[in-house]
């Protein structure tokens, strides 16, 4: 079944909170650093800084050997080294990769691919001890160095061996977030309270909270779940209904104010929020209700298609390709003959209305949700566009990806890999940049990777993010694209606590809280860990009200 995920929010577009991207910039910050190690010493240094050393360094077989750990250690602080004794085996994790360093085959492995090694490693006095020639092909990988010509220099007189690396600063991690002041005092909906172990809204101020009744023993059940108590909660934390556990497995919201009920004996039933069984659910999936109907699918008949609130079935389908209706429409896949050789058919989408008959004609090879009277569609070549409620195409089908519009505006990515900024004609209203991918992350935000010849034969990408007026910045792209009904959950970077932000980047609600979901219909989910008197810890869930 293929699923559309959108989001519906209303939050107003920021000017970037850092300079919009040009050409000319340098993604990177190069910066030169000089490793020495003096043999017959302990005497290794970083750009001049004695590094932690306790064994001296020494010449076998005319390599020079240095200690494994501390190298590693002056590249990067937060490498992590594990031995394994029984194999004679050092393992070194870096930020993207593993180093292997295999001492009795004298073998060096980054992840799976095998690096080429010279003089035989060793373990002396408690150290791995690698030949410094072996460190050329184990450095020239590293996306965070660059391998200076002459990188290894040998000092006969001083015996002294140095190497010389350029470090790579991507642009992006210096990005900081534009947040600013403090916020308020939340208002609480449901007051924070230990009496559920979860609390989740369901739309239309409902919320489902589940109880844990065996999670002091640390264990789940046989069937790998706890056994779980659950309640429907008003906006106020007014218990509605309780379903206990002997009776229940698992209860969840099912839009349009239904609920679906699944009990211990097997059978499953859909419910109204007054606790009212509509139907009986007899098929094997059922999808959320929408627009007043359901997608189901029944693997037995081999068969999908549409139910109503009273479970009756509206829609015959033949095929299992099929989504929610959204403004009037649902899109739905029909498969073609399978060919010869082929594992699976293909499957071609169009779109039906309520009463079943298609509106637009099944062509596409991938269809997705009307939103404002246009739908994106992507054709047999891959090319995307959207089209009307007709299937006339009103921005061509010829773009590698579109995003959702945005107060009107989309991001495109021509077959060039230059990504535009299109109206809802298709008009182009300006270049944002060339990358190598186009990604939607929500809110009228996206984010690509963007190449840089770093030194001759080497190129490295970062990703950046954009809005309609240029580049932002990593941080602010992250609670910018969580934006919903005008307000964002955030860490605060200095406590760790969640707060919730507003569209210009303003702490609205304070962060106290440990969790906090997005707003959904005025309130959202929080919750905070606390200390029990018995010196336990424990965590109160409950819920916040939109401040406006």
């Amino acid at each position: 079944m293929k699923k559309i995920f959108c989001m519906a929010l209303s939050a107003a577009l920021l000017a970037g909170s850092v300079p919009a991207y040009a050409a000319e910039e340098s993604l990177f910050t190069k910066t030169p650093h000089t490793f020495t190690a003096r043999v017959g010493t302990t005497e290794f240094t970083k750009d001049g800084a004695a590094q932690p050393l306790d064994v001296p360094m020494y010449i076998k077989d005319g390599y020079v050997m240095l200690p494994l750990r501390t190298f590693m250690k002056a590249l990067y602080a937060d490498a992590e080294l594990v031995w394994e004794d029984g194999i004679q085996l050092a393992k070194v994790t870096m930020q993207d990769y593993t180093l292997s360093f295999d001492i009795t085959g004298n073998r060096i492995w980054r992840n799976s691919s095998l690096l080429p090694s010279f003089g035989q490693m060793e373990v002396k006095d408690g150290r791995v001890f690698v030949p410094l020639r072996d460190w050329e092909g184990v450095l020239q990988g590293n996306s965070r160095y660059i391998v200076d010509a002459d990188a290894l220099r040998w000092d006969a007189e001083t015996k002294t061996a140095a190497v010389q690396l350029t470090e790579l600063t991507a642009a992006t991690e210096n990005d900081t977030s534009s947040i600013k002041g403090t916020g308020e005092a939340a208002v609480f909906g449901i007051p924070l309270t230990d009496r559920y172990d979860y609390i989740e809204s369901i739309g239309g101020d409902y919320f489902i909270a589940r109880k844990y009744l065996n999670q002091d023993s640390g264990k789940p059940n046989e069937d790998g779940n706890w056994d779980t108590d659950w309640f429907v909660l008003d906006h106020q934390g007014k218990v509605l209904h309780e379903y206990d556990n002997k009776d229940v497995s698992y209860l969840r919201g099912y839009g349009d104010g239904f609920l679906r009920l699944n009990k211990r004996d097997g059978t499953s039933q859909i419910l109204d929020m007054e606790g009212n069984t509509q139907f009986a659910d007899d098929y094997h999936v059922i999808d959320s209700f929408s627009e007043g109907l359901a997608m189901v699918m029944d693997y037995k008949e081999g068969k999908s298609g549409y139910i109503n609130a009273k479970g009756e079935e509206v829609i015959s389908l033949s095929s299992y390709s099929a989504d929610a209706f959204s403004e009037g429409l649902a899109a739905v896949g029909v498969d073609l003959p399978k060919e010869e050789g082929m594992q699976s058919a293909e499957t071609r989408y169009g779109y039906i209305d309520k009463k079943g008959g298609w509106v637009i004609e099944p062509k596409y090879r991938d269809a997705f949700a009307f939103r404002d009277g246009l739908a994106k569609v992507e054709d047999t070549d891959r090319n995307i566009g959207y089209i009307d409620k007709t299937g006339k195409e009103v921005i061509p089908l010829r773009y590698n990806k579109i995003t959702d519009f945005w107060n009107g505006k989309a991001f495109a990515q021509e077959k060039s890999g230059e990504v535009i900024l299109i109206d809802t004609t298709g008009k182009k209203l300006k270049s944002i940049i060339t990358g190598k991918y186009l990604d939607d992350c929500g809110n009228g935000i996206i984010s690509t990777e963007v190449s840089e010849q770093v030194a001759p034969g080497r190129v490295e990408y970062v990703k950046l993010y954009f809005d309609e007026n240029g580049r932002i910045s990593k941080e602010d792209a992250r609670w910018r694209m969580r934006l919903s009904e005008g307000l964002a959950p955030y860490q605060d970077e200095k406590t760790g606590k969640y707060g919730y932000v507003g569209e210009d980047g303003t702490w609205v609600i304070a962060p106290t809280f440990d969790f906090a979901r997005d707003f959904k219909d005025g309130y959202a989910v929080v919750s905070r860990k606390v200390t029990l008197a018995n010196g336990k810890e424990d965590v109160q869930w409950g819920t916040v009200c939109h401040p406006i």
